[in-house]
C-alpha cells in the first residue's frame, strides 16, 4: 500500500442530481442516500449500492441514541446531488462542490467538500504533522511504525500513518466548528488542500475543496455542527463512546523498560523509589517476563512464588503490569495455542488455514476479535491473568503487527472477510476482550487497559501510549500536537513514552521531556533495550531532583486532575486541550496556531520549553482577567502575550484566575493518595471581583461504588474582599467526611467558612479546616474567621 498516494476526484464519477431517493451516476446505477438527524446537530449519511458494496463490516457501531436535544441545522442534498449543511438562519455552514460532491470509482467512493478560503483543519487522530491540517493529505491505516517506516524518517521526520487510525476532521471557518468522522473500518483517505503538481501549478481552476474517502466499504460518515470546539469535541465524544472512569492510580507515574522480566527487576524499581521517596504507581514488565515469548505465561525463571511477589507489590501500592501480545506462539504442547485451535478462533489466510506472522515468539498465530467467541476466548485467558496477581494490562503489537508477512492475508470472521473490513479495528477488539477479562475477575474494580493502536470508538475500554517514539528533541516537540488532536478526535487518555523509547536520552532532555509531559493524561518512562538506563534517579542527583519535583507536583494534582476524568465520563469533556478550546482568538494571539502551550483542564496552562538550550520564550496569555504564574505566585493581566524566562528547575505553568483547585496536602513523597483530604487553592488575587465556584466529587478511586451513589459532592463558593477569603460550602452528596485546608494568595490573611445549617458531620470533619496554617474550629451551621 501507498501511503504518500491517495485517490484523487479526476478520477471519480460523480452524481449530478438528486430526484426521489437516489443520486443520479449518470449511466452506472444511482446510489440511495438516507441521512439521518441525530438530534443535537448530529448527523449521519449513508450511500447504499448493494451491488458495489455488498459487504458492511461495520462491527463496532457509534453510539447513535446519545442525543436527545433537538437541532437547530438541516443537512441534506440538493438537487443537483450536492451535500449541504444549513444552520436554522438558512445559511450555508457546509457544501458539496457542484455536480462533484459524491462519486465513486469502482468499488472506492468520496465526498468532496467545497474549502473556503478562511477554513483551518485540525483532529485526524494520532497524526505527527503538527496542530493544524490544512494542506495535508493522509491516510488512516494503523502501522507497526517502526516495522514499516524508514527509521530516519521516524527519527527526525513525521512518518505517517502511526499507530491509531482515526478518520476525523474538526473544521473551524470563522466562528462555526465542523466535526466529521468517517464511519468506515477499513483504509480512509483525507486531503484539505495539499498540492498535487510538483511545480506549484495549479488544478485546470478546480475551485478549492477538501475530500475523504475509502477504497471500499459502505460510504458512512457522521457531521456534528457547533459554535465551538468544546460543543463539537463533547458530542464527538458522546458519539464514540466517553472514556469510563479510570483508577485513581492509573492517572500516577510509570515505569517501564525492555529488559525488566520479573520479581528481582520489580523488587529493586519499588526499593529505589522508595529510596528516593519517588511516587510511582505502576511497574511495567516487557516481553521478558514470558516463558519463551508465550502470552499468558510467565517465566519460571523470572519468577518465585508469583502470587505472592505480586500481593506483596500490590500491598505497597505498585500495581504490576505486564504486556500481551496477540500473536500466539505456534508449537506443540503450548496450551494456549492448542485452545485457540480447538476453539477455530484464529485468523485465516485464504487457502483457509489460520493465518502466520512472525514476532518475537517466531510464528505466530492471531486471534480473530472480529468473532464475538474469539473475544470470549482470549477474554478468559485475560481474567485468569488477572487472578495471578497483575494489575492491568498493556496490549502491545495489536497493530497487528505481523513482521515480514503480508498483512492482506490475514482474514477475519473464520476467513470470509477480507483483511481491511477488521485491520483498524483488530486492537480495538483486542482491548475489549482484555477489559471484559479484567472486569470478569473483578467485577466491581475499575480494569486500566494501555494499548499501542486504536480506532474510533477505542476509548471505550483503553488508553493509549503513542507507541514508539525516539528520545530527542524532535520527538518531544511532535508530542503535544499529536496528544492534542487525539483528544480532539475522541481519544483523551493518551501520551508519549517519556523521556522517549529509542535511543538514549541526557540528563537535559530527560528534564525537558518530564516538565512537558507531567501533566499529560498518561505519564510513562520507558526506554528500548541497549539504550541507556532512563530511570529517574539514572541522570544523576541534580536532574533527579527537578524530575522528582514535578511527578510530586502531578500527585499533588490528582484530586484537580480527577475531577476532568470526571467530567469526561460524565459529558465527554476533553481533558488536556489547545488553547482556543477554552478561549477565542484576540488581537495579536492566534491561539489556533499555538502549538506548544496546552491547558489541562479549564484552569491550568502550561508552555514549556522544547528546544535544547532554551531559556526563555513567549506565552500567550489568553482570555481576560489575569492568570497567576505559578511559579513566583505573581498575577499577570490576559489578553497578550508575554516573555518569560525559565531555569532548570523550572517551567512556565499559570493557574487561571477565578478558579478553585483542590489538591493532596503537602509535598507528595509516595504513591498514596486520599481524595477525602484535600487542600483546597483559591486562585483569587487581590481586587479579584470574580467567585470561584467547584463541585467537588470524591470515591475510593478504584471500584464501582461511585455508580452505587458510594461518593462525595460538596460546592465550594469562594470570594475576596481585601484581604480575606468568604467560603461558602454546601453538601450535595454526602459520603465519607471531607478534609480541608484552604489556601490564599497574594497576600489573603483571613478566610471565613460559611457552613450550612444541619448535621453535616458525615460530609464535612470538624475541627480539619485550615488556613495559613491555623485550625478553624467550625460550628454547625456557624460562620467561622480565622
Amino acid at each position: 500500500m501507498y501511503f504518500q498516494k491517495i485517490r484523487h476526484p479526476s478520477n471519480f464519477r460523480f452524481a449530478t442530481g438528486h430526484a426521489g431517493e437516489s443520486l443520479q451516476l449518470g449511466d452506472a446505477a444511482p446510489l440511495r442516500p438516507c441521512v439521518r438527524d441525530l438530534g443535537e446537530d448530529v448527523f449521519h449519511v449513508e450511500l447504499r449500492d448493494d451491488a458495489r458494496w455488498p459487504l458492511d463490516p461495520r462491527l463496532l457501531r457509534m453510539h447513535d441514541d446519545a442525543f436527545a436535544g433537538a437541532s437547530t441545522h438541516r443537512l441534506g442534498f440538493d438537487a443537483d446531488g450536492t451535500l449541504l449543511l444549513e444552520d436554522a438562519q438558512g445559511a450555508r455552514v457546509l457544501a458539496g462542490v457542484p455536480r462533484a460532491g459524491v462519486g465513486v470509482c469502482g468499488k472506492a467512493w468520496l465526498v468532496q467538500l467545497a474549502r473556503g478560503e478562511g477554513m483551518r483543519f485540525y483532529g485526524q487522530g494520532e497524526k505527527l504533522t503538527g496542530l493544524e491540517k490544512t494542506g495535508k493529505r493522509t491516510k488512516f491505516w494503523n502501522l507497526d511504525v517502526w516495522g514499516d517506516h524508514p527509521m530516519p524518517v521516524i527519527i527526525d521526520g513525521a512518518a505517517d500513518p502511526q499507530y491509531a487510525a482515526i478518520p476525523y476532521l474538526l473544521i473551524r471557518d470563522g466562528a462555526r466548528w465542523i466535526g466529521v468522522l468517517v464511519d468506515h473500518p477499513g483504509n480512509v483517505f483525507m486531503d484539505t488542500g495539499s498540492n498535487w503538481f510538483f511545480s506549484g501549478k495549479d488544478d485546470l481552476g478546480a475551485p478549492p475543496s477538501l475530500w475523504f474517502g475509502a477504497d471500499e466499504g459502505v460510504p458512512a460518515f457522521y457531521v456534528i455542527a457547533g459554535d465551538s470546539m468544546a460543543s463539537v469535541t463533547r458530542r464527538l465524544q458522546r458519539l464514540v463512546g466517553v472514556t469510563p472512569l479510570p483508577p485513581l492510580w492509573s492517572l500516577g507515574h510509570h515505569q517501564c523498560r525492555w529488559g525488566y522480566g520479573g520479581t528481582r527487576d520489580l523488587q529493586w524499581l519499588d526499593a529505589s523509589f522508595d529510596e528516593h521517596e519517588f511516587p510511582n504507581d505502576g511497574l511495567w514488565l516487557d516481553i521478558d517476563y514470558m516463558d519463551d515469548y508465550k502470552v499468558f505465561t510467565t517465566s519460571p525463571a523470572q519468577f518465585g512464588d508469583r502470587a505472592s511477589e505480586l500481593r506483596a507489590l500490590a500491598d505497597k501500592g505498585r500495581r504490576v503490569v505486564p504486556i500481551l501480545d496477540p500473536g500466539v506462539k505456534v508449537v506443540d504442547g503450548y496450551e494456549v495455542a492448542e485452545s485457540g485451535t480447538k476453539a477455530g478462533i484464529f485468523c485465516k489466510n485464504p487457502e483457509g488455514q489460520p493465518y502466520v506472522g512472525f514476532v518475537w515468539p517466531g510464528r505466530t498465530w492471531f486471534p480473530d476479535y472480529s468473532l464475538p467467541e474469539g473475544r470470549a476466548w482470549w477474554a478468559g485467558y485475560a481474567r485468569q491473568f488477572r487472578d495471578w496477581g497483575f494489575g492491568a494490562a498493556w496490549i502491545d503489537m495489536n497493530d497487528p503487527s505481523t513482521g515480514a508477512a503480508e498483512v492482506d492475508d490475514m482474514r477475519f470472521q473464520h476467513g470470509k472477510w477480507d483483511h481491511w473490513t477488521y485491520h483498524n479495528l483488530y486492537a480495538t477488539g483486542m482491548a475489549q476482550a482484555t477489559w471484559e477479562g479484567f472486569k470478569a475477575a473483578k467485577p466491581d474494580e475499575r480494569p486500566f487497559i494501555l494499548s499501542r493502536s486504536a480506532a474510533t470508538g477505542s476509548s471505550r475500554w483503553t488508553a493509549l501510549w503513542t507507541g514508539d517514539n525516539w528520545s530527542n528533541w524532535h520527538h518531544l516537540r511532535l508530542a503535544i500536537p499529536c496528544t492534542l488532536n487525539l483528544a480532539l478526535s475522541g481519544l483523551p487518555f493518551n501520551g508519549p513514552d517519556v523521556p522517549g523509547f529509542g535511543g538514549h536520552a541526557d540528563a537535559e532532555l530527560a528534564i525537558a521531556w518530564y516538565k512537558a509531559g507531567a501533566l499529560f493524561p498518561f505519564l510513562r518512562n520507558h526506554s528500548v533495550k541497549g539504550s541507556v538506563a532512563q530511570e529517574p534517579w539514572q541522570f544523576g542527583p541534580q536532574a533527579l531532583q527537578v524530575i522528582r519535583h514535578f511527578v510530586r507536583l502531578r500527585y499533588k494534582l490528582l484530586p484537580y486532575l480527577y475531577q476532568l476524568w470526571i467530567a469526561q465520563a460524565r459529558e465527554g469533556t476533553a481533558v488536556m486541550r489547545p488553547l482556543f478550546h477554552d478561549f477565542d482568538n484576540a488581537d495579536g494571539l492566534e491561539l489556533d496556531r499555538i502549538d506548544d502551550q496546552f491547558m489541562v483542564g479549564q484552569a491550568i496552562m502550561q508552555a514549556p520549553l522544547l528546544h535544547q538550550g532554551q531559556q526563555q520564550r513567549t506565552v500567550a496569555l489568553p482570555g481576560t482577567g489575569r492568570w497567576m504564574d505559578a511559579c513566583s505566585g505573581r498575577f499577570v493581566a490576559a489578553g497578550r502575550s508575554i516573555h518569560v524566562r525559565s531555569d532548570a528547575a523550572s517551567t512556565p505553568l499559570y493557574v487561571r484566575e477565578g478558579q478553585l483547585l483542590a489538591m493532596q496536602p503537602g509535598e507528595r513523597t509516595t504513591q498514596a493518595n486520599d481524595l477525602s483530604d484535600i487542600e483546597l487553592h483559591a486562585i483569587l488575587g487581590a481586587g479579584c471581583a470574580d467567585e470561584a465556584v467547584l463541585d467537588y466529587a470524591f470515591d475510593d478511586g478504584l471500584t464501582d461504588g461511585h455508580q452505587r451513589g458510594e461518593r462525595g459532592v460538596v460546592r465550594f463558593r469562594a470570594t475576596r474582599a481585601g484581604d480575606a477569603l468568604a467560603l461558602r460550602v454546601e453538601v450535595l452528596q454526602a459520603w465519607r467526611p471531607l478534609r480541608v485546608r484552604v489556601v490564599g494568595y497574594d497576600g489573603a490573611t483571613s478566610a471565613v467558612v460559611e457552613l450550612p445549617a444541619g448535621d453535616v458531620a458525615q460530609a464535612l470533619q470538624a475541627d480539619t479546616w485550615i488556613f495559613a496554617g491555623q485550625p478553624l474550629a467550625i460550628a454547625r451551621g456557624a460562620v467561622v474567621t480565622v
